[in-house]
Formats: C-alpha cells, structure tokens, sequence
C-alpha cells in the first residue's frame, strides 16, 4: 500500500530546468540530476510523491479556463496532500510597467481555485527567485517588483492558511541572463528548498498529531 503524501509543483522554467545556454542542437534543460526538483524528490522519496510540474514561460491564469486546465492536469492523479506554486517571474516581465498587486490577484485566484476543488489540500506559496539586474541596471524596476510581490504573497498565504517561502532572499546564482538559476544554482536552491519542505512537513505532521490528540481525550 502505498502511502505517501502526493506534492504537486507547479512552476515555470525555474521549475523546469531551462537551460538558456544550450545551442538549438541540444536539450535546453539542464541534466536531471542537475535540478533542484530531483533533488527535493530523492530527499522525500520515503514519504512524499513530488508530481513536477514545470513549464517555460508559465504565468499565473488569468482566466477561468486556464484555471480549468489547471484542475484537469491534476485530477490525472490522485487527491494532492499539497500544492506548490512558484509563479510571478513571467507575470511581471509581460508588463511595461510591473504591476505586483495585479500579479498577487491572479495568485489569491488560484489558491481559491485549488482549496474549492481540495479543501485538505495544503498549498504552498513559493515567492519567485530574486533577479540579477542590480541597482542602476534598466531591469532593476522588475526585481524590484519583484521584492514588493514577495510580501503580497506572504499575506495572501496567511490569508488561505497556506505555506509561504521566500526564496527571493536566498542568494542564488544564476545564468547571465539574470533570470534563470544556474547548475550552482540549483545546488543552492535545493538545499534551501530542502530544508524549507522539511520544517514544513514536520509542522503538519506535529499538527497532525496534536489534532488526534485532541480526539483521543
């Protein structure tokens, strides 16, 4: 029987593993074992099916069919203990002018749209890796953004009793197009997302605990 909590990731080319320096001869994705998903699932192999979700380009849904694709690829597997989402990076370079409140809207519509389809489902709010166009630099306004959406989405986290990380803070380094995460990159970023996944999943197991405790007495 098997009984492991099904973690279903969804993400953009951060998630996937572009590769923006392969040639169009080659697989623009990094080496399996190069990524920071496979290296989450080794890790939680014993006790949590990581279903990954990955694809370049990926925005947040801004309509109610994109949110019914969403629903649909899901329900190719059985009922998510969790949902991860790390969105927002593609959101704020489609707009000439970042606009981070209209990017956490399309964030809070998800979040409802998973909890009215799995209400048990916990999910997860990922805010999206830090840029590298530094202070002065003409993109320096999307990661700037990109800070300030960080913190809408803490509070919308809160606000559907999700999870929240931010791994806008983490310093990882990243291709020179300063937007997707290098091979040391993904080093680091599993480690961190490693250790974040772990708190969290030891915080539901504790909750869990607790609340068949409660029961019992």
């Amino acid at each position: 029987m098997n009984d492991k909590k099904i973690l279903y990731l969804y993400g953009d080319s951060n998630t996937y593993g572009y590769n923006p320096q392969a040639t169009c001869y080659e697989d623009a994705r990094l080496p399996e074992h190069s990524r920071w998903v496979t290296a989450l699932r080794e890790h939680m192999k014993d006790s949590v099916q990581i279903i990954e979700d990955g694809l370049n380009g990926r925005c947040l849904p801004r309509h109610e069919a994109e949110i019914k694709r969403i629903r649909k690829a899901m329900e190719r597997y059985e009922k998510p203990d969790y949902f991860a989402v790390m969105l927002g990076t593609n959101d704020l370079l489609d707009q000439l002018s970042p606009d981070p409140t209209e990017i956490a809207f399309r964030m809070e519509q998800l979040l409802r749209a998973v909890k009215d389809a799995y209400e048990e489902c916990l999910c997860i709010v990922i805010s999206p890796p830090r840029m590298g166009f530094p202070a002065g630099h003409p993109m320096n306004l999307y990661q700037e953004a990109n800070e300030k959406l960080s913190c809408l989405y803490r509070d919308i986290a809160g606000k559907y009793e999700a999870e929240f990380i931010d791994a806008g803070k983490w310093d990882i380094d990243l291709f020179y197009d300063g937007l997707h995460i290098s091979e040391k990159g993904n080093r680091q970023f599993a480690e961190e997302m490693v250790d974040a996944f772990t708190k969290i999943f030891a915080r539901c197991f504790t909750g869990r605990m607790q609340r068949a405790h409660t029961m019992i007495i």
